[in-house]
């Protein structure tokens, strides 16, 4: 436990953001898709071997903190994901295995659980969804179908502060999955949020990142 405590020295994702919450401020863009990213490239990795976690939320996040995770262009895997005590190998079970029941409260319930759907991975884009959400607006997702379209939307839509046109594309895949056998692409999701990340001017990008660590110091 001692190298655990040493290596992700920063807490949870949800301590970090009540620290921001604490204090009023709002987590940078940069940090936002920083962490993003590696969530992203982390539950990719996981459904890549067959494995839905089942219990995707900020305090099953650990931050790993900046004398492991800052080199001189990014952050690299700045969290670490626990807690697999709900997780499901698709693997043990016959091909086309899908679920109905709900298992979650009500944050963290996927569309599909609302409805009465059948799901699989989408349980894991809900909460990871609502992880990125929390971190743009500080406070829990709820969602809402528009009466004009029938797709499935955030009631709060994304700051002006961070990139609308990706995140609210990030929204829609994720709420939006038309059945278990037709599931978003995580690689060409990952691919866009890169570019995104690379896009931003290198100086800028760190001292976000730089200034991120020095408010996290203050974190009790």
């Amino acid at each position: 436990s001692s190298g655990i405590n040493a290596e992700y020295g920063e807490g949870s994702l949800l301590d970090m953001i009540n620290h921001y919450v604490r204090y009023r401020r709002v987590i940078p863009h940069v940090v936002i898709c920083t962490y993003a990213l590696d969530m992203l490239r982390c539950i990719h990795a996981i459904h890549s071997t067959g494995i839905i976690h089942g219990d995707v939320k900020p305090d099953n996040w650990l931050l790993r903190d900046k004398e492991h995770t800052m080199t001189l262009s990014r952050m690299s895997k700045s969290v670490v994901l626990i807690d697999f005590g709900r997780s499901i190998d698709m693997e043990l079970l016959p091909a086309g295995s899908q679920f109905t029941v709900s298992c979650h409260t009500e944050q963290f319930e996927c569309v599909e659980m609302q409805n009465g759907r059948p799901w699989t991975y989408q349980v894991d884009y809900y909460g990871l969804l609502s992880c990125i959400h929390m971190m743009i607006h500080n406070e829990y997702m709820s969602v809402m179908q528009d009466k004009g379209s029938g797709k499935w939307v955030p009631t709060k839509k994304p700051h002006r502060r961070v990139d609308r046109e990706f995140f609210e594309m990030l929204y829609d895949k994720f709420l939006n999955v038309p059945d278990c056998n037709h599931l978003p692409d995580l690689e060409v999701i990952i691919d866009s949020l890169d570019r995104l990340v690379k896009g931003m001017p290198t100086r800028s990008r760190a001292q976000g990142l730089m200034e991120h660590y020095q408010f996290m110091e203050k974190m009790e």
